[in-house]
């Protein structure tokens, strides 16, 4: 089959031939891969060898495709023919979607529903695992029940990078959980982060002695929960946290930053969240022990959200032509973007 490739760290994409078409395990499905976003993490992957198990590599983390071969174990749920999403295993041989079919760990996939395309699915993989690690590991909030949602909470969330795609899942996440969201975006994202739910809005290029205040004076000071969505606002988090909540409430903070070094702080608790390992064992979760038992818990929930409309899937931007070549101009194209904007995708086939 073919393949999108890095012979080496540092090293440019390009398409090949001759890989090995992989064959699932008991408990994998096999996926013809349709449509992929790319990520940041593809960036530390193909420049550092970040999360790369071997070289030549094939990279890509996030996809939505249709199932073409499924393992004994795995048929309980999946049957030829599904249409599946979610974050596969990145950098392990076989499993990443910049190629022409991927597996993808049973328990590890979402069932896309009908009510979605493979377009808005491919999108919803990275961003919805990662919000769910920080809010409902890390903050030790239940699962949400669809059927039997919670009562609104007169407590608010604060999501710093409200209009990313992690912060997109974290308000929408936080409001089916019953919180009150306020987000940090720029103005011109602002409309579109509270059609997902957000009650308020922060323009995060106002000064931070400036944001607090608004902060203060919309909250009253009533919450007990912030997560970092952009991994750079630590700083910002702790001072929310410290001199604005007046929640009695156990203090929270949760982040996507896994890698700076972070001290920690009184009376808060910390939550680095690292999707990265996930579906590895071992030793590659020594710092998440819980990392494939937590994803695999939230699965149901997100697919009743989104079968219900509750949790919708990021913007995107379709890349270039049908075909391998167009995750290359996707890429490029992030590079150039800096990351914002809608999600960059590629098709590289039809179903």
């Amino acid at each position: 089959m073919k393949a999108v490739v890095v012979e080496k760290a540092g090293a440019p994409f390009k398409v090949v031939e001759g890989i090995e078409k992989p064959t699932p395990g008991s408990d994998q499905i096999l996926i013809k891969s349709i449509f992929v976003a790319i990520n940041p993490v593809d960036s530390f992957q193909r420049n550092m060898g970040m999360l790369v198990d071997q070289w030549p590599a094939v990279l890509g983390c996030d996809a939505g495709g249709v199932v073409v071969d499924v393992g004994k174990d795995a048929s309980a749920k999946f049957k030829k023919g599904d249409q599946v999403c979610g974050c596969t295993r990145l950098g392990v041989p076989g499993y990443t979607p910049y190629q022409e079919y991927f597996l993808m760990d049973a328990k590890l996939a979402l069932k896309a529903p009908k009510s979605i395309s493979l377009e808005q699915a491919c999108t919803v993989g990275v961003g919805s695992y990662t919000a769910c690690l920080g809010i409902f590991t890390g903050f030790g909030i239940p699962l949400v029940d669809v059927k039997n949602p919670p009562k609104a909470k007169d407590e608010w969330m604060i999501v710093l990078g409200g209009a990313g795609s992690v912060g997109q899942y974290c308000v929408q996440l936080g409001k089916a959980a019953g919180y009150k969201l306020l987000a940090t975006c720029s103005t011109k994202s602002a409309g579109a982060i509270k059609s997902l739910g957000a009650t308020a809005t922060i323009d995060y290029r106002k000064s931070e002695d400036e944001q607090v205040q608004e902060i203060a004076s919309v909250t009253g000071g009533k919450f007990s929960m912030v997560y970092d969505a952009v991994a750079k606002s630590h700083a910002f988090a702790r001072r929310l946290l410290t001199d604005v909540s007046k929640s009695s409430e156990k203090k929270h903070f949760a982040t996507t930053d896994d890698w700076s070094e972070i001290a920690p702080w009184d009376g808060i608790k910390m939550t680095r969240v690292a999707l990265g390992p996930i579906g590895r064992t071992g030793d590659a979760l020594k710092h998440q022990p819980s990392l494939n038992e937590d994803v695999a818990a939230f699965i149901p929930m997100l697919e009743d959200l989104l079968a219900a409309g509750k949790l919708v899937p990021n913007e995107y931007t379709v890349v270039g032509k049908e075909g391998l070549q167009s995750i290359i101009e996707a890429y490029d194209l992030l590079q150039k973007s800096g990351g914002t904007g809608p999600k960059l995708i590629a098709k590289i086939q039809s179903p």
